[in-house]
């Protein structure tokens, strides 16, 4: 399965357009309010900017899966599309709230910063100033999580949580 139509499976308008087709699908997303992603991120991401150009999402597949900008991009794509259909025909809309900045590349959170309406995690923001400055100044969130960020990658003397709420 490609990663075009993993997304289109999750992320379509066809309960919108029709609720029959799936009323309890309907009724859920009526209580939904946003999506987050999970993922890996601390896992390296060789693929070079010229491949991910020439290549459309059918060609990703779950053995090679796109890096963090790529997908993250396809995933927001998708939700603006359906929020749009939606709020058409005045239902909820979706934000977009990826999991983002908890490990791995600091590029995650310059893709997030374009795309997301807030962040789940987002520590490793404490690297870069410019990028603090940024999400400070559009007052992107961050939702972050000490006992999580304990657990697997930041010890609580170490978290960036006091710093940022101070």
């Amino acid at each position: 399965m490609c990663i075009r139509d993993r997304y289109q499976r999750r992320v379509h308008g066809e309960v919108t357009i029709d609720p029959a087709k799936d009323p309890n699908l309907h009724k859920m997303l009526l209580q939904v309010v946003g999506f987050d992603t999970v993922d890996d991120e601390s896992v390296f991401e060789k693929a070079g900017m010229r491949n991910i150009i020439e290549q459309s999402p059918d060609m990703w597949d779950l053995e090679q899966s796109p890096p963090y900008f790529y997908w993250t991009y396809y995933l927001y794509a998708n939700i603006y599309t359906l929020n749009h259909l939606r709020s058409q025909r005045g239902l909820n809309t979706f934000k977009f709230r990826p999991h983002c900045g908890e490990s791995g590349n600091i590029d995650h959170l310059v893709a997030a910063f374009l795309l997301a309406d807030s962040i789940n995690h987002g520590v490793r923001i404490n690297k870069s100033p410019v990028l603090q400055y940024i999400y400070y100044m559009k007052q992107v969130g961050l939702a972050i999580s000490p006992v999580s960020n304990n657990k697997l990658f930041l010890n609580y003397d170490k978290s960036p949580f006091p710093e940022f709420f101070a």
